[in-house]
């Protein structure tokens, strides 16, 4: 498994989809995915536009890879604003889940598709 077999190909479809964030708080709409230049256009629920790299993505999904869970601000050494952004791109992956170790919120690898591309599922 790796990022760019697994993950970067099914971006694609999430172009024009509004993504539910975790919290429900800070939902993100996809406008456009360059897969060569690894680069997505968001759209926030406040309104801002902005670029979001494939870099901190896939920083967060090899910390899956590696130990099946991850607290995605650990995994980021807690690095840059609006760290929900990668959280809620892989979140909506049909083999991520997420959920929470002592309080604190988690995504977790899966080895099948446990729910439907754009939407979330929780751990349990």
């Amino acid at each position: 498994m790796s990022f760019d077999s697994d993950v970067a190909l099914l971006l694609f479809n999430y172009q024009g989809l509004t993504l539910k964030s975790i919290s429900g708080t800070a939902n993100i709409t996809i406008n456009n995915i360059n897969l060569e230049e690894e680069i997505i256009t968001i759209s926030c629920s406040d309104g801002k536009i902005f670029n979001e790299s494939f870099k901190r993505m896939r920083i967060v999904y090899n910390a899956l890879l590696e130990n099946r869970c991850t607290h995605v601000e650990a995994a980021l050494q807690n690095s840059g604003s609006r760290r929900n952004v990668p959280e809620t791109l892989l979140a909506n992956l049909p083999f991520i889940e997420y959920g929470y170790i002592n309080n604190r919120k988690h995504l977790f690898l899966s080895e099948n598709n446990t729910h439907h591309l754009g939407t979330l599922k929780k751990k349990g």
